[in-house]
């Protein structure tokens, strides 16, 4: 049994998607390798997200969706991004949520009826919340993050 927690806590480390899946903290520098990275996850909760930010809206968009209390990733970024860019990609519509540094954006159609956030980003830790347009309908998806413009 000590073999196989060892062999998962082996791949979550070398794994970023894997990590975030076992509650670890995905920590980015500058340049960071791979660009994209890519996150993977299920959408969706009971609250609304209005719930969870307390606002509306922000300057990104609306605060939209249904997600849960937890957030679904924890990003670090370890210092100032000039550009840094998050998109989703989903089958179904889905919304997002980053909160941190600075404040609270959200977004529900970036790219079609998928969300992002893209700008400058301060350096510190970053909540990301993927929700779903409707209450209770949960569907997988892949986050991108890159900071190549």
């Amino acid at each position: 049994m000590l073999g196989l927690v060892s062999a998962i806590l082996s791949c979550a480390l070398l794994n970023p998607s894997l990590a975030q899946s076992v509650g670890k903290k995905i920590t980015l520098g500058y340049r960071f390798e791979p660009d994209p990275l890519i996150l993977e996850g299920i959408s969706g909760g009971k609250l609304q997200a209005i719930e969870v930010v307390k606002t509306e809206g922000t300057t990104t968009g609306f605060c939209n969706g249904f997600v849960s209390n937890k957030p679904n990733h924890v990003l670090v970024l370890s210092n100032f991004f000039e550009f840094l860019k998050i998109e989703v990609d989903s089958s179904i519509d889905t919304t997002i949520i980053v909160e941190g540094p600075g404040g609270v954006w959200c977004n529900d159609d970036y790219n079609n009826v998928n969300p992002g956030i893209e700008g400058q980003w301060k350096p510190g830790r970053y909540r990301i919340w993927i929700g779903s347009y409707q209450e209770n309908i949960n569907n997988s998806y892949q986050i991108q993050i890159t900071d190549r413009n």
